[in-house]
Order: structure tokens, then sequence, then C-alpha cells
């Protein structure tokens, strides 16, 4: 394979960026500086070993030094390596050239083309992140850094991608390094806050039980949703002490209103497949549920088929032991994403959610229409319970009520709200269909004020 070059390293790719720039001032051209990452290289030093490696990213880096005409005919470039598999690519540009995409593929041209090995053809893919001087930055702290950062959006696509420096993906990245940090005290510091939206029967029209919906009110960012917030917990870990808190915090509540009797209700909590990665979640789930003095069929833990992307085996496998304790366990967000009912034979479950998506336009004569009642139908051929989320007009009730769906939440019939701002006539006001409050009803939410 030969002797290893020595290739330049970081300390090197900033002294050539400061020349470059320099050299642009002086000369008015422009600069494209495009940073590159081998996908997933670690696979070939596990497999090939590490002087394979090595080969693989001397042939790169000379195929990038010799691209000169592919990658600009009349402009110099300089490489430089990157540290780990990653190299630095700048290019002088004039003015009037218009071909900026145009070079970066060539420069990724020269990452996947086959390399050689004992007669075979391994092939390679790169991520790529590409800035430009001097709309991007001025320095070439800020230059590198924001070339880094698009580089970090592609390879968080799933690499194999050219993406130019956009100053909204900084922006986005700045803020999530802020809830990330904000995430670890928020605990500590009582920032967390449940709300509760009420679930109803369309048997009876009573009121089933609430699911509990983490909010978060940080004191400089407002409110951030848990759409944002819930991902970084997950990739973080921090998605298990949160999930706890959660868990601790709805049983609490649901405590409280079966005290008064409603012995009937249920708390809906949804959970991550990060929690039931966690080998003590079972343990813990068990452990609230008794020290509130709760019945395990009271709870219901709302998981999304996501939980198949994880560890299968294991979830599936937590699932079915805290369904054998009697805990009720719901498929939420059926219809987004991956869903599938070949997943519905898999996974030990009570109940399925339909998204709300697909309820919103379930009044008009569209397709949606016929999916959710096809929904529903099939469902509860297999046995399993129907909840309707995100019902906002009283035509979406009186179909999901004529197609047998077992039960239903939304703003028609009442919006989250939390213990502190209670107004007792929420019930009344909410239910369209009939009255569902009643004496036991007054006195539980008494309690909870």
């Amino acid at each position: 394979m030969g002797g290893a070059i020595d290739l330049p390293g970081r300390s090197e790719a900033f002294i050539q960026m400061e020349i470059a720039i320099n050299n642009a001032r002086v000369s008015g051209r422009r600069l494209l500086v495009a940073l590159l990452d081998i996908d997933r290289f670690y696979c070939i030093n596990e497999t090939k070993g590490t002087d394979f490696g090595n080969y693989a990213l001397n042939i790169i880096y000379k195929r990038l030094t010799d691209a000169e005409s592919a990658i600009s005919k009349i402009c110099s470039h300089t490489v430089c390596r990157f540290g780990g598999n990653a190299f630095l690519v700048i290019v002088e540009v004039e003015q009037e050239e218009l071909n900026d995409w145009k070079m970066v593929e060539a420069i990724k041209y020269a990452v996947t083309q086959p390399i050689d090995d004992d007669g075979t053809e391994l092939y390679l893919t790169a991520s790529i992140g590409a800035s430009l001087f001097p709309q991007d930055g001025h320095t070439s702290e800020l230059l590198i850094c924001h070339t880094e950062s698009a580089l970090h959006q592609s390879k968080g696509q799933g690499g194999n991608q050219v993406l130019f420096y956009n100053a909204e993906d900084t922006e986005r990245m700045n803020r999530r390094t802020t809830i990330e940090a904000a995430l670890r005290p928020a605990l500590f510091l009582r920032q967390f806050h449940l709300s509760y939206q009420p679930i109803y029967r369309l048997s009876d029209g009573r009121l089933r039980g609430y699911e509990a919906l983490i909010r978060w009110n940080h004191p400089e960012l407002g409110a951030i949703t848990p759409n944002e917030f819930i991902p970084i917990a997950e990739q973080n870990g921090l998605i298990i002490p949160i999930g706890e808190w959660v868990l601790r915090e709805a049983c609490k509540m649901l405590a409280g209103i079966t005290k008064y009797s409603l012995s009937e209700m249920t708390m809906s909590i949804n959970i991550s497949p990060i929690q039931l990665m966690d080998p003590s979640f079972t343990h813990t789930v068990l452990n609230v549920i008794k020290e509130k003095g709760l019945q395990p069929y009271s709870i219901e833990l709302e998981i999304t088929e996501n939980i198949l992307s994880y560890s299968s085996e294991t979830s599936i496998s937590t699932l079915s032991r805290l369904r054998a304790e009697g805990i009720r366990i719901s498929l939420d967000d059926f219809g987004t994403g991956y869903s599938s009912f070949s997943n519905l034979k898999q996974l030990p479950i009570h109940c399925l959610k339909i998204d709300k998506s697909f309820i919103k336009k379930m009044d008009l004569h569209s397709a949606d229409r016929h999916i959710v009642e096809a929904i529903i139908g099939l469902v509860q051929k297999l046995g399993l319970e129907v909840i309707a989320e995100g019902v906002e007009y009283e035509e979406q009730y009186h179909l999901l009520r004529e197609w047998g769906c077992n039960y239903v939440q939304g703003y028609l019939l009442g919006k989250p709200w939390e213990p502190t701002l209670i107004d007792m006539t929420m019930l009344r006001n909410n239910n369209k269909s009939q009255s569902i409050q009643t004496s036991e009803d007054e006195m539980a939410l008494k309690a909870i004020k």
C-alpha cells in the first residue's frame, strides 16, 4: 500500500485559511471553504484495520489535491487534513464565477470514486459542509465554525450530502445548545409542570380520564414545546429523570382524584423508547403505582411506533411485563411516521390513538374520512380500543360515535388545564353530547384545586 503521507493537520488548516483570506482580500476574489467528513469511516478501521484506513485517507487526500482542473480551472485550492477522517478544502473563486455547487460536487466526486482493495472496489461516501468568504464570515475562525455547522447539519440528515452554511441553521443549533444546558437544572428549579386533557367515552359521554402533558416555561426562553425539548432529553439521557418526574406527578394527581371515589379514572402518560431501555423502568413504574395507592389498570402508558427503531426485543419485553402487571398500553400517533398494521401484532397494546392529523379533515368528504372509519373498524376487530385525538367539531364527534370509536379527546370536549387553574364549569361547557358532571366529579375537582 506504500508509505503513509504526512497530512497537514488542524493547526495547519487555520494557517492556510488565514493565508487564503489575506490573498482574497488583496485580489478581490471570493473563497469557497468546504469541510468533508467520510461517512462511517470507523467501519473501515474496524473491518480492514488502521493501515488500510490510512491508505484510503492518503488516496483521498491525493485525489483532492490533484483535482484542481475539476474544482477550479483558473484559481488555486488548498487541501488540509482536519483531524480524523475530515479534510478542509479552500478554493479561490473569481467574483463572477457562479459554479460553487459544481466545485463542491467535484470535491465529493474525489471521495466517492472506488478505492482498490486487493482487486475489489471499495466505495466511500462523504458529508460536506461549505461556506463562502466574505458573505459567511471575515475570519478563519468564523468561516471554519460556519463550515462545521453546515457539516453537522449534513451528517444529521443522514450523511452523503452537501449543505451550504445557513444562518437560520446556526440559530437553531444555538437554541438547541441553550435548551440542552437549561434542561439539566430545570427539574431542580421546578420549571416543568403538567397539564391534563380530559378523555371521554363516546358510549355515554362520561369522563374516562386524562392525558398528562408536560409543559416547560423557561424564565428567559419562554414556553418550550415538548416536540422541541423531548428529543434533546432523549439524546442526552435526561429523559430518564424527567420521565420519572412526570410519572410521579401524574400518579399523584390521579391519586387525588380516586380518593374521592372516582375509581374508574385512567391517567395516560407518554413514555419514551429510551425509558423502556432502562433496566429499572418496570420497577419504578410499579413502585410509584404502589406508593400512590393506585390500581395498575388505572395507568395507561402511551408509546409510539418508533420504539421498534431501538432495541425492539428489550422494549417489547418491558411492555409485555408491564401489561402482565395490569398496566394499560396505548399506541399513540397512529397514522404518522412509519405506522404499520403489522406492528400491531408485535406490540402488546390495549388501545390505539388515531393521530389528530387524520381527525382534522374527517368531517370533510376526503380520503381521511374513509381512512379513519376503516382504522376504527379494523382495529376493533383485532380486539383493541380506539381513541380519536384532536376532535374540534361536533360533526367529527358524531361521525366517530357512529363508527363505534371508543374514546375521544380534543378542544371540543376540553383543553388541557392545570390543577391550579381549574374552572368548575369546564366539563359542563366542553361536553357537547350530554351532561357528564356528577357530584362525585365535583368533589374530585375541588380536591385538586
